[in-house]
């Protein structure tokens, strides 16, 4: 069965959300002299994490804060809590993938 809306916002949105910090690994890694260097991976993850963070940077303050911490730092659970009531995240936060997704 295909997924759509907000399923298929949030299982893309996961996947970029590990690709993102699967890269930030890899280049902390290379700096570090942890790893070899291949060096067009490290450019291609270089360029993606350029990319997301302008995009992150293009959004409204709501959008953003969501993304930043669902993207960036990869929070899941309640982390919101302190933040907004369950029904204002939600709706807040299709709204932040919605714009993120179409800015990418």
């Amino acid at each position: 069965m295909k997924e759509v809306g907000n399923k298929k916002q949030r299982r893309d949105i996961e996947l970029l959300s590990r690709n993102y910090r699967d890269f930030k690994l890899l280049l902390d890694e290379v700096q570090g002299n942890v790893v070899s260097h291949d060096y067009r991976k490290i450019e291609a993850g270089i360029k993606i994490i350029t990319h997301i963070e302008n995009v992150i940077d293009s959004l409204e303050e709501d959008d953003r804060f969501i993304i930043e911490k669902e993207v960036i730092e990869g929070k899941r659970g309640n982390w919101y809590l302190d933040y907004f009531s369950a029904s204002s995240y939600y709706r807040h936060r299709n709204r932040a993938y919605m714009n993120f997704l179409r800015c990418l």
